[in-house]
């Protein structure tokens, strides 16, 4: 892409992720497109990588990449501990205007900064507060929230809720900054659905979490109790002990079909385009990129309704909180593609007008040019 000139070039560090480019994961989808975005910028952009990523060059698209020891692969949550650290004290000598660290974990090592260096700290979501995370782990991670909001020059996120909750909680006004969606999906190809054996606009959908925190449970006992036997997949990994029991409890109903984790994006966006009904959850869990990825996919959408959700989907969604409006929307709602075009076209331009990659990371540099020049050092 053609470099957008800039008035001054800032050395700027990524923390908090397993690295770069990213394959499958949402949370460092986000931090590769703001790099990306940072770079094409004149921005001199570090991102610290898993020493076991699977891309091992020193430099991708302009971006340097620096790869150190990371442990998770043999000890679990305390090897991200030990990654952190060790990104961390690889930093501490290295010369940069600022830091950004994406989540909340690894704020435990903020002493480590380099002087001289601002921190903003990107939190997305309340993890603490999930669900799958034992007792000690949660209590780590509610420790780390608080270094997080104590030592950052300046907290950013993509969530109203959190944004909310960090203000209430911490007295301390969080910058929204929404994310963005890469590409509008045109690549439709019928030929995918062959894999789940399901024909174009008879199937509905949901993509998410299936953990105990979120509404997958309050979906699908709609779903049951709507009476209709149309397809109903789930997409999401259910290896933990409460996805393992949905899939045992809606094992009965054939119509209910769990597909396990999906990484393949054309597959994923063929799903979406295709379905007739996207279901989305509350958005507590940092899953707001797949809300926009099905708005990219031309879904026509029902989320669970909260102010998150309405703040980016307005009236173009239907909305549930309980079963009863799931099965009532499952019963109502008429073919997407013959009723529903008008709401599909309005998400569509709020892609374009809003929610778009270039548009965040103008939000992003922004924010950054003003902490740069209001610093005391």
């Amino acid at each position: 892409m053609k470099q957008i000139q800039v008035k001054k070039s800032m050395k700027i560090v990524i923390v908090g992720t397993r690295g770069i480019p990213d394959l499958y994961r949402g949370f460092e989808k986000g931090a590769q497109y703001i790099a990306l975005g940072l770079a094409e910028r004149g921005h001199e952009v570090t991102v610290y990588n898993s020493h076991n990523h699977s891309y091992q060059r020193a430099d991708w698209c302009g971006i340097k990449l620096i790869h150190v020891y990371d442990p998770e692969y043999k000890l679990g949550a305390l090897g991200n501990f030990i990654y952190d650290y060790n990104c961390f004290k690889d930093l501490k000598n290295r010369k940069c205007d600022l830091v950004i660290q994406f989540g909340a974990s690894s704020s435990f090592w903020s002493w480590l900064m380099p002087e001289n260096t601002l921190l903003i700290s990107n939190i997305s979501s309340t993890e603490w507060k999930r669900s799958r995370h034992g007792i000690i782990r949660s209590r780590f991670l509610r420790l780390a929230e608080k270094f997080a909001v104590r030592y950052s020059d300046s907290l950013v996120s993509d969530s109203t809720i959190v944004n909310y909750y960090l203000n209430k909680r911490y007295q301390k006004r969080a910058k929204y900054i929404a994310q963005g969606v890469d590409v509008v999906f045109t690549n439709a190809n019928e030929e995918l659905l062959t894999i789940e054996d399901v024909k174009p606009f008879e199937y509905n959908l949901y993509i998410g979490s299936l953990e105990e925190d979120g509404v997958a449970e309050v979906i699908l006992d709609g779903v049951v109790a709507s009476g209709m036997e149309n397809i109903f997949l789930v997409i999401g990994n259910y290896s933990s002990k409460f996805g393992s029991y949905l899939s045992e409890k809606y094992q009965p109903f054939a119509h209910i079909k769990f597909l396990g984790s999906v990484y393949e994006a054309d597959r994923l966006d063929n799903l979406r385009y295709f379905s007739n009904l996207y279901f989305h959850g509350s958005g507590h869990d940092g899953s707001v990129h797949l809300l926009l990825e099905a708005m990219a996919s031309n879904c026509l959408i029902t989320a669970y309704d909260n102010d998150a959700n309405r703040s980016i989907l307005t009236s173009d969604s239907f909305y549930f909180q309980d079963l009863e409006a799931v099965a009532q929307q499952l019963i109502s709602v008429e073919a997407k593609m013959n009723h529903h075009v008008q709401r599909i076209d309005r998400n569509m331009a709020k892609l374009r007008e809003t929610y778009n990659w270039s548009n965040v990371v103008d939000q992003y540099v922004a924010h950054f040019d003003e902490l740069i020049a209001g610093r005391n050092f």
